[in-house]
């Protein structure tokens, strides 16, 4: 009998159905001194009212607020933000918008907590995608403060980067990927407003929707996989199949959303400790190499590499399937038909990948080490060009 162990976040509290600045109210009367600095997606910042709601809600709490945070979360930006961070004091960092704001949060209580002021200190902790590794990657930075610095996220997409202690960064000047990973990186606090993310465009809701659907899909078929995960992924497997057909037929549908953040939080078990494949791993490097959002690389790599993966999980994908309401059919063309029928990608074309791109994407992909972890076992870029080609 092999042996498990479960390690948890440090997430203390979630809120779900919640208004974020009624909830943050309350949050912060345990600690009312604290300085809050905010990193906020630049759509809700200047197309909403949020801003004044947080100043509002915070008063002489609120320390700053940084709303040009690029997609993928790129260095510079997290550099930027890192020195308005340490300048305003912050003791608490508040991520309101998609996976980019809360990772960089992340990166940026990592730094705060451990001393780093410089691009050069933070990348002796990077873990690269080429499979290099900084000089003190995986070793955990002492702590520089009395009292250390937490994230409190407020998601407004359902990537459910607010469940794992891993971070993912971008170098745009190569771009390429780099992670970061230490116990604590997770937010003590996740508040889930369905009524904020009606202000996020329906493609990506749906999308980065796939997204936690593929943690789902990709945590069930792992290796690492146990009981305890495995029954929180079918379980979302089962609410995505039920409401995002609901949000496509009405996206102010509340019930339905609500009901989408739940399907995340469950696909968000073990994120970060189970390991995943090769659709997530060739995802990164389309995030980084093509500038795919990360829900499309899901949307179509997810299916490409069910199909893939057959010979060696066929049992573990018709449990999917049935989870997902394929009624005994074939997992992988159930999933790319459903997806069509929600108007999502499910072509590397679709999503404006170039044919000259793809030897570039597969030499990178093989490199990587959770394209590594996959179930059926890739053993270089041969392989990962036969996945592509499937995804063409």
């Amino acid at each position: 009998m092999s042996s498990v162990i479960y390690d948890y976040t440090g997430l203390h509290r979630v809120h779900l159905g919640a208004r974020v600045t009624e909830t943050l109210s309350a949050e912060l009367q345990e600690c009312p001194a604290a300085r809050v600095y905010a990193i906020v997606s630049g759509t809700l910042s200047r197309q909403t009212s949020l801003p004044d709601e947080l100043k509002q809600a915070l008063g002489h709490r609120l320390a700053g607020i940084f709303d040009t945070m690029g997609a993928h979360t790129p260095r510079t930006d997290v550099l930027k933000a890192l020195a308005q961070a340490r300048g305003s004091k912050a003791d608490i960092l508040l991520a309101v918008g998609g996976g980019s704001m809360i990772d960089a949060c992340k990166v940026i209580q990592f730094c705060l907590n451990a001393g780093i002021d410089s691009e050069a200190g933070l990348l002796r902790h990077a873990q690269f995608s080429n499979g290099t590794r900084g000089e003190l990657c995986g070793t955990k930075p002492e702590l520089q403060r009395e009292q250390p610095v937490w994230q409190i996220a407020v998601p407004t997409t359902l990537s459910a980067a607010e469940f794992s202690n891993n971070a993912g960064v971008t170098d745009t000047s190569r771009g390429t990927k780099e992670g970061y990973k230490a116990p604590g990186l997770a937010p003590r606090q996740i508040i889930y407003d369905p009524e904020l993310t009606l202000h996020t465009p329906t493609w990506l809701w749906l999308s980065t929707a796939i997204r936690a659907l593929d943690h789902a899909v990709e945590g069930y078929c792992s290796a690492d996989a146990h009981a305890y995960v495995q029954a929180h992924y079918l379980h979302a497997m089962r609410m995505f199949a039920e409401s995002l057909p609901a949000i496509k037929a009405n996206p102010g549908d509340l019930e339905a959303r609500t009901r989408n953040q739940q399907a995340t939080w469950l696909a968000g078990c073990g994120l970060g400790r189970i390991s995943h494949g090769a659709s997530h791993g060739i995802g990164y490097i389309l995030g980084a190499m093509c500038g795919v959002p990360h829900g499309h690389t899901s949307c179509v790599m997810l299916p490409a590499v069910l199909r893939w993966n057959e010979t060696v999980n066929s049992a573990r994908q018709r449990e999917v399937g049935d989870a997902l309401g394929a009624e005994g059919g074939n997992t992988a063309d159930f999933l790319r038909g459903w997806l069509q029928d929600l108007e999502l990608p499910v072509s590397l074309r679709d999503v404006g990948v170039k044919a000259e791109q793809l030897p570039a994407i597969a030499a990178a992909a093989a490199q990587h080490r959770v394209v590594k972890a996959n179930p059926r076992t890739i053993s270089g870029a041969d392989d990962v060009m036969q996945i592509l080609q499937l995804a063409w």
